[in-house]
Order: structure tokens, then C-alpha cells, then sequence
């Protein structure tokens, strides 16, 4: 069952954008971290994304810095992570949301020091469906592309406005499920504004991309889904906004958040 298929379909028929929340596993501790993601299927998302928490996560801003540290803190590894995912989905298909699609963000050093092949069939075993390692180079994703394609994982890819037509379709040889698109250069984190860019970065992808288009850094309001449903997207991922709520205050944002991509 491809469950990102699935999804983008129902979405396409029911003229909507996704919601996509994030978390970072194990912040800032499992059981916590458990609880919160209850708290998000609570709201019924289209999709969820789990950070591996990393040590020096490039792409990300201080916010899921400091989510990453808290969980490292508390004892979190890539096998107690995977481990967790695991329970995640378990809790899923209990709540009768297994077909919910789950997204890993990771960094290389990990996947390398874990074993490139073992990481991506035990996240497979463990009820994930795609993978995005932030700070693997196109060039050098032969091998995670690979192992993605024999455990039947999508490998996804961040593009942005400087990723060029001749790139985009070198992504879409190993890339597969959707395309991360970046809104803004730099790293995550809160924005007030979405740049004005992104529509024309939208509706350029769209003329060269039969992916899905999923947009993430810096969306936090209801507006922001709302502006990206408008300029064509598929789904958008809510991070920093999340991450930095307490969990017993994540229900108020939670609906506002995913009342602006309304289910029928």
C-alpha cells in the first residue's frame, strides 16, 4: 500500500491542502514525545513527519535545536527512534489512521554510522514510508536511493528557487512521493510572512513535476496553508510552531492549524 498515494489522491478530490506536523522522536522524552503525537492524531493530520534528533542538524533552526538536544539528552538514539516510530504506528492503526503517511528527516552521519541498508529496512519494518536526509548532495544519494527502491521507501528531496529545471529532473530519477519545497533560504523556524516568491516558485515546479508539492520552513499560521493552497500546493509541513508548544497547549493550535485545511 502506498500510503502517499493514496493521499494525495483523496486530497486532489477533495480540493484541499494536506496538514503535515512534525516532531522530533524521543523530544524530549518517548513517552512524551508519544503523547504528543497523540495530541496531533487528534486532529486527524493527512501526514506526519518524525526528525531523527542529531547533533548538529544543519537545516534546522534553534527551535528543533533545541528539541534535538533535549531528546540526545535524555538517552534518544537512531535504534531507541526507529523503535519509536514503530509504537507510533502501532498507535495509529489502532486509532484507525494507518493509512497516514509517516516522513523521516535525518542527516547522513547517521544513516552512515547505522548502516545504510539495515537503517532502511528497519524503518520500513517500523511502519515508515519515506525517508529525507537533509544533507545528502544529489550527487552522492546513489546508494540511499538504492536501498529506498529495494525496501519500497520514498526518497524525498528538498528543492528550492535555486533548484534548476536540468536538477529537478536529475531529483525525479531517484526522488519519488512528493518534493520537500523549502520556502525560505536558511533554516527552519517561525515566519511571520511567506515570501512573495513562493507562488512563482510553486507554479514554476508545477509546469516541470508531476510530483506532489509539500511545503515546509517557516509555515506557522492558518493563513500560511491557506496562501499555499492558493498558489497550488499539496500539503504543508508545520514544524517550529509545533515543537516549541507545550504538549497540553497543542490542542488549540492543532485546530486552528488544521481548520485552515479543512476535511469535508
Amino acid at each position: 500500500m502506498d500510503r502517499y498515494k493514496i493521499t494525495f489522491a483523496r486530497l486532489q478530490k477533495e480540493k484541499r491542502i494536506g496538514f503535515c506536523p512534525f516532531a522530533v522522536l524521543g523530544d524530549p522524552t518517548p513517552q512524551q514525545c508519544l503523547a504528543r503525537i497523540k495530541k496531533y492524531l487528534d486532529v486527524k493530520p493527512d501526514f506526519l513527519e518524525l526528525g531523527i534528533p542529531f547533533s548538529d542538524p544543519i537545516a534546522d533552526g534553534p527551535i528543533i535545536q533545541a528539541a534535538d538536544e533535549r531528546a540526545l539528552k535524555n538517552g534518544m538514539t537512531p535504534k531507541k527512534a526507529i523503535a519509536l516510530v514503530r509504537k507510533i504506528r502501532s498507535v495509529m492503526v489502532r486509532q484507525a489512521h494507518h493509512d497516514v503517511p509517516i516522513g523521516i528527516l535525518t542527516y547522513s552521519n547517521i544513516v552512515f554510522q547505522y548502516g545504510i541498508e539495515k537503517f532502511y529496512r528497519d524503518l520500513k519494518n517500523a511502519g515508515a514510508d519515506s525517508i529525507l536526509i537533509a544533507d545528502i548532495p544529489l550527487e552522492e544519494v546513489a546508494l540511499f536511493a538504492q536501498a529506498a527502491k529495494k525496501y519500497k521507501l520514498h526518497q524525498i528531496f528538498l528543492v528550492s528557487e535555486y533548484t534548476d529545471v536540468k536538477r529537478l529532473k536529475q531529483i525525479e530519477k531517484f526522488g519519488s512521493g512528493f518534493l520537500y519545497v523549502v520556502s525560505v533560504l536558511g533554516v527552519t523556524g517561525i515566519r511571520q510572512k511567506l515570501p512573495p516568491q513562493l507562488h512563482k516558485l510553486i507554479a514554476h515546479l508545477k509546469k516541470h513535476t508531476k510530483l506532489p508539492l509539500v511545503v515546509g520552513f517557516g509555515i506557522s499560521q492558518p493563513q500560511h496553508l491557506k496562501q499555499l493552497k492558493t498558489a497550488g500546493a499539496n500539503a504543508a509541513i508545520v514544524g517550529s510552531a509545533l515543537v516549541k508548544t507545550p504538549t497540553k497547549n497543542l490542542s488549540k493550535i492543532l485546530k486552528r492549524l488544521s481548520c485552515a485545511a479543512p476535511k469535508p
